[in-house]
């Protein structure tokens, strides 16, 4: 008896490992909203002089897509979200000049950005509504497994 209450745990296991890993639930877009804050969003200008991957301090299968923009006035780094949407957007490189808009915070006790909008040129990358909801919600994560 022991031996299928054990078996049918590790099926019930399994699957909802499954299931989370396809479908970005409640806790992905908590993850890239509890900074977001409506009441500190400001928009800048500047160039992109850093792109790094940093993995989540929850999943760190989950890596995220940060870039360094140097105003007039500061650098300051910019959290723009998953790498498994970024790479289905156009790309951000270094040198571009970029205009962001998005969520002042305080992140590891220094100042940085949760970007909503990044501007290059004509194109317009949009990562966030108007709420700070990320506009990835609901995408499906298979090429999370295969972009990272």
């Amino acid at each position: 008896m022991s031996t299928v209450l054990s078996i049918v745990i590790m099926t019930v296991t399994l699957l909802s490992t499954a299931w989370s890993q396809q479908r970005p639930g409640k806790g992905m877009g908590q993850m890239y909203t509890r900074n977001y804050d409506v009441s500190t969003v400001e928009t800048m200008k500047g160039e992109v002089v850093d792109i790094s991957y940093i993995p989540s301090k929850k999943n760190a299968a989950v890596m995220g897509v940060h870039v360094v923009v140097k105003t007039d006035t500061e650098s300051i780094p910019v959290h723009l979200g998953p790498v498994w949407y970024l790479n289905e957007q156009d790309q951000l490189n270094k040198g571009d000049k970029i205009e962001v808009t998005g969520s002042r915070i305080t992140f590891n006790g220094a100042p940085a950005l949760v970007a909503a909008t990044v501007k290059r040129n004509e194109m317009t990358l949009q990562l966030r509504d108007q709420n700070g909801f990320p506009v990835w919600r609901g995408w499906r994560m298979s090429g999370m497994r295969n972009n990272q």
